[in-house]
C-alpha cells in the first residue's frame, strides 16, 4: 500500500459516486472475462448486477454495508455485503483496481466487513463467485471460506461457471 488506506462506509454522495465508479468498473471487468467464456454482456449484467438502486438499499445498515478503501485520497477498492436471511449475509462486489492489487487492500476490506457483519448479528456469510477468479478464491480461503451448495438458482450456463461458498463469522 502506498499510505495508510481508509475504509469508509459511502455517507456523501461523492463518496456514493466513487462506490458506483468502482462497481462499473467491477462490472465492466468481470464482463471482458465473461466473454472469453462465450457470455454475453446482457446476459452477465441481468444476472449478476442489479441497479444502483438496489445497492445503495441493500449495503446499508442496519442489514447491509458497503466499504470503500481510499488510498491518498483516491478511491481504489470497494466490498459490500446484504442480508439474505436474519442468520446469513452474502459478500458482493468486491473489486480492487488493479494497479492496487497485491497490497493488502481486498484483505482490509474483507476483514471489516466480517466483524462488522458479525457485530450486526449475522452467523455467516456467504458468496458466489466465477470460477475464473483465482486469485479471489485464495483470498477467501485464507479467511475461512468453505465451498458450498448454491443458495440461489442461476441459469444452467452460469452455474457451470460458479462456485458458492461461505464463512462462520464466529471464527473471524
Amino acid at each position: 500500500m502506498r499510505g495508510s488506506i481508509q475504509l469508509l462506509a459511502p455517507s456523501t454522495q461523492d463518496e456514493w459516486r466513487s462506490a458506483d465508479m468502482l462497481i462499473a468498473e467491477l462490472e465492466q471487468w468481470d464482463i471482458r472475462q465473461s466473454q472469453s467464456l462465450g457470455f454475453s454482456p446482457g446476459e452477465v449484467m441481468s444476472t449478476f448486477y442489479e441497479d444502483e438502486s438496489a445497492v445503495r438499499r441493500d449495503s446499508t445498515p442496519p442489514l447491509g454495508c458497503l466499504l470503500l478503501a481510499i488510498d491518498g485520497g483516491v478511491p481504489v477498492g470497494c466490498a459490500a455485503y446484504r442480508q439474505v436471511n436474519s442468520q446469513v449475509c452474502e459478500l458482493y462486489n468486491v473489486y480492487v483496481r488493479p494497479e492496487s492489487r497485491g497490497n493488502g487492500i481486498a484483505l482490509a476490506l474483507l476483514k471489516r466487513l466480517m466483524v462488522d457483519a458479525r457485530d450486526a448479528g449475522y452467523c455467516s456469510m456467504c458468496l458466489e463467485s466465477a470460477r475464473f477468479m483465482h486469485d479471489a478464491h485464495k483470498l477467501y480461503r485464507v479467511l475461512r471460506f468453505r465451498e458450498r451448495a448454491p443458495y440461489r438458482t442461476l441459469p444452467a450456463k452460469f452455474a457451470r461457471a460458479t462456485i458458492w461458498m461461505e464463512a462462520d463469522l464466529a471464527e473471524s
